[in-house]
């Protein structure tokens, strides 16, 4: 593991999300090392090349941050869109929390993704901050060979115990269950766990495909095998997760769902 200290140009970027207003990202890299990443495509140098070994910190990122949020209109941030906003590194410099910190006292709303249990070190931040936060845990599966393809990444269970924590905080907290990949998570006996733990918690589900990417996917055929899903692949296994959504009486929503609504959502508010 290797962490370099850069001083980056600027703290928020516009977000090529529809769900986000605004990018931030306090990280180029990331440790986690997920072998899926997309992330992987919109990174470059050694962070990118040797991915989950590599990572720079924007050392200079809250004091950029704490002058944009005075120029800018006020909306979403997505922290983070290509990194994770609490791997290791974070456990030291404190980006994230303090990013949250600046953008909800200046009017923003922060929506956060992560698959650290080390949210959990600012529920104090994320309680007080409520109104203005949420947090996605993304979780593929519960059992042990999350590992295989999330080597660096905290044990699911352990983000399912931070989901369970903030959801009774009264933090709204929602879970992503992707991406979800042929032959690898896509039981549903193992999608049936997930959803009953956001179920259980009063957490939404926000699922989604693999989405290949070149970078990614031939990081993944490299590390673990291709992923090579047949036509009709995804329309059978949406089928299965809507079944047992409804069975469980969880609420879920297919991710281009979710970014048609916030599509709208930004047209016609």
């Amino acid at each position: 593991m290797k962490i370099y200290e850069i001083r980056a140009s600027r703290a928020l970027a516009p977000s090529g999300l529809p769900e986000y207003d605004y990018a931030l990202n306090p990280y180029v890299g990331c440790l986690h090392g997920c072998l899926y990443c997309y992330a992987m495509d919109f990174t470059r140098g050694p962070p990118a090349a040797a991915w989950g070994e590599v990572i720079y910190v924007k050392v200079n990122l809250l004091e950029l941050l704490r002058r944009e949020v005075r120029r800018v209109r006020p909306g979403v941030v997505g922290l983070s869109t290509i990194t994770d906003p609490y791997q290791p590194p974070e456990a030291m410099y404190r980006l994230t929390r303090g990013a949250v910190e600046i953008l909800a006292q200046a009017g923003f709303h922060v929506s956060i993704q992560t698959k650290s249990g080390m949210v959990i070190r600012d529920l104090d931040l994320l309680t007080r901050h409520r109104h203005a936060v949420d947090v996605g845990i993304t979780i593929t599966t519960l059992r042990d060979k999350a590992r295989i393809l999330e080597p660096y990444a905290a044990h699911p269970l352990a983000r399912a115990r931070a989901a369970e924590k903030l959801a009774r905080a009264g933090v709204k907290v929602w879970v992503f269950l992707g991406p979800v990949i042929p032959s690898f998570n896509d039981d549903p006996q193992e999608l049936t766990e997930v959803i009953q733990l956001a179920r259980r918690i009063g957490a939404e589900v926000i699922y989604d495909r693999y989405r290949p990417k070149p970078r990614a996917d031939a990081h993944l055929a490299a590390k673990y095998r291709p992923v090579r899903p047949d036509a009709g692949w995804w329309s059978r296994v949406k089928k299965i997760i809507e079944k047992i959504c409804a069975q469980e009486g969880a609420a879920c929503l297919d991710a281009e769902e979710e970014w048609s609504r916030e599509r709208r959502r930004r047209l016609f508010t």
